[in-house]
């Protein structure tokens, strides 16, 4: 058991590590992507599924189950992933809120496929802060509040350089915040971004110099990463709470009410592997579908 809290501990240590874009900031903005679009979207399909089946497959196999049961599954549900981050980059209204319903129902669908469960038993669906955790078979859905994101949330809404955007939240299904005509530069950091998404909430920058083109595209990258944030909770970080809560004091009681989304601890950690910005294959792949 403490083994396990110190894992916990040292996780939660590290400072959130926001997904940020975009390509150049200043002047044209040219993104490293020069393929057809088939092949990119190609490319972005098979890695959601291969992620998806090996996550699934992975899981199967260490609990004795079947990795090809597990990988066949978690691959379609990867495939459903990817269908809700192509929907949250598009342009209309309440495109993000739609594209991050599907990615969650499709992230269910792996984390069920590696519980050896019913593809639809469980389904995790995110609103703002908070995630509805839904049974579709029993007619049950129990609400948990996001913690960090509510935290993120409470930090927006107190802080005076940044406007609560109520149409994009509305849109994003994710809470929105801009500045006033400032660029965000991410803390302990040199990078100048247009918007960073940490723990489901979004800070964009609103500069006008940018352009509406610029500024659209900015926002429908920052709700790609808000949906690779939920992938990451739904599959990796949340069954490891789970597998911890129950060792600490109070934890059934807190894992009753409450969630701790880890996805930005995760992200910082794989930064590491990448130390430039742009090699970093969720950027890649949020730049990619947002242009």
């Amino acid at each position: 058991m403490r083994r396990r809290a110190t894992f916990i501990v040292a996780l939660l240590a590290l400072l959130p590590a926001p997904a940020s874009g975009q390509c150049s900031m200043f002047g044209e903005v040219q993104c490293p992507l020069d393929a057809p679009r088939w092949v990119g979207e190609f490319a972005t399909l098979s890695a959601n599924a291969l992620v998806g089946g090996l996550t699934a497959g992975l899981a199967r196999t260490l609990r004795g189950g079947s990795f090809g049961d597990g990988f066949v599954r978690g691959a379609l549900g990867g495939a459903v992933v990817y269908g809700g981050k192509r929907l949250a980059a598009e342009r209309f209204e309440g495109a993000g809120l739609a594209g991050r319903e599907v990615a969650a129902v499709g992230s269910s669908m792996v984390r069920n496929a590696a519980d050896g469960a019913p593809l639809l038993e469980r389904l995790v669906l995110p609103f703002g802060p908070v995630r509805l955790y839904v049974r579709p078979a029993a007619r049950s859905v129990r609400p948990k509040l996001d913690a960090l994101a509510l935290g993120w949330t409470l930090y927006g809404v107190l802080e005076s350089e940044l406007t609560f955007d109520l149409g994009s939240s509305l849109s994003a299904g994710a809470p929105v915040f801009a500045t006033d005509g400032k660029v965000i530069r991410t803390s302990g950091d040199t990078l100048h971004a247009g918007g960073l998404a940490v723990s489901g909430v979004i800070l964009l920058a609103d500069v006008p110099a940018f352009g509406d083109v610029f500024l659209a595209r900015a926002l429908a990258h920052e709700r790609v990463h808000v949906l690779q944030g939920d992938h990451i909770f739904t599959m990796w970080t949340d069954p490891l709470w789970e597998w911890v809560l129950p060792e600490l004091p109070g934890g059934r009681v807190v894992d009753s009410i409450a969630d701790v989304d880890l996805s930005s601890a995760v992200f910082r950690l794989m930064a590491v592997l990448f130390p430039d910005h742009d090699d970093r294959p969720w950027e890649l792949e949020a730049a990619f579908l947002a242009r």
